[in-house]
């Protein structure tokens, strides 16, 4: 069954995210996805209060980090979480980036697909109830247990996931991925085309895509609104590369983008990159094609065709996030009728 979300930052403080929540739901999105960033505020935290304000739509992270916490404390949180909304949570996790998590943390990255793929068993049998002890070699726990039963044994556990191997990981021993702000339609059928390779048991799992989104009759501020984010999404290591491949655009503007964006200064905080940047270089290179390819931007007719697109390639969960306070207007407004169905 395809379904529509609604996605929200920690940015945003505890009164306006609600407040957004409990819009999203009168409006008729199916789910509304808080996200992580290190930093910002708690997304646990905030999904429990979007949680006790809603009544029916599903609350998920999209996502939060399984550096930052423990197998234990993901339980815990979850769990509580779950009790809280009556069984609507869906917990999305991810690995995040690796210069904040090993340089700035000081926590050990190791290899993040056997990372993903411990923790993911682990927290899984504690939300089932279980005792668990583990010695993997990236995930050690003994005599591990919550001391409250969770309202579900099973909560729907969520991959971020870019590359084959990651989607592999989350269609086999999770419940589905979800796929990053940046992801075009021809990526978004290349995971979905993962997914039908992989014999499930005829257990459901689901592909769910959230996307920069940007509604503005004056298409060209739609652009501007989401060029410099998606310039600096593609200026990062790894990410970049991953995304203009997967969307057959070319590699060779990743040692531009890192230039445009001054990755050569070594501030130890991203957001400076973001706020520095030569934003008439970042325009020259982030052209209007490109914004086209990774976003959902335009009038409200030209984006709910892009998003049909998204659902044709094999997306069950679009996954909406606004890029300004306007859009969010606007999104709360957009035809959801026939949308999903098509």
């Amino acid at each position: 069954m395809k379904s529509i979300g609604l996605g929200l930052h920690t940015g945003m403080g505890a009164r306006e995210l609600i407040g957004w929540c409990k819009k999203g739901e009168r409006a008729g999105f199916d789910s509304v996805w808080i996200s992580e960033d290190p930093y910002f505020r708690d997304a646990f935290s905030l999904i429990g209060l979007a949680a006790s304000a809603t009544k029916k739509v599903s609350v998920a992270t999209g996502i939060v980090n399984v550096y930052t916490r423990s197998p234990v404390y993901m339980a815990m949180a979850a769990a509580t979480v779950d009790e809280v909304s009556r069984g609507r949570l869906i917990l999305g996790v991810g690995r995040g980036v690796k210069s904040l998590i090993e340089d700035e943390m000081h926590i050990p990255y190791g290899s993040h697909i056997e990372h993903m793929e411990e923790y993911i068993q682990c927290t899984k049998k504690l939300l089932a109830g279980e005792r668990v002890t583990y010695d993997g070699n990236e995930v050690k726990l003994t005599n591990a247990k919550l001391r409250f039963a969770p309202v579900r044994r099973k909560i729907p556990i969520l991959l971020a996931a870019m590359g084959p191997k990651m989607l592999r990981l989350a269609f086999t021993q999770a419940d589905g991925a979800i796929l990053n702000s940046c992801t075009s339609v021809r990526h978004a059928r290349y995971a979905a085309g993962i997914l039908r390779s992989i014999r499930t048991g005829g257990t459901k799992k689901q592909l769910v895509c959230s996307l920069w989104t940007s509604i503005d009759e004056d298409v060209q501020r739609a652009y501007e609104s989401v060029r410099r984010s998606v310039g600096f999404l593609l200026s990062i290591p790894t990410f970049g590369e991953v995304f203009l491949r997967r969307s057959g655009l070319p590699l060779d503007l990743l040692p531009e983008l890192r230039e445009a964006f001054r990755w050569e200064e070594k501030v130890g905080d991203p957001m400076w990159h973001l706020e520095h940047a030569d934003a008439k270089r970042v325009k020259e290179l982030v052209d209007d094609e490109i914004v086209d390819t990774l976003t959902v931007c335009g009038d409200a007719e030209v984006c709910r065709k892009r998003m049909r697109e998204y659902y044709d390639a094999g997306v069950d969960t679009v996954v909406m996030n606004p890029m300004t306070q306007k859009t969010f207007a606007k999104a709360l407004l957009l035809p959801f009728k026939g949308l999903q169905a098509s």
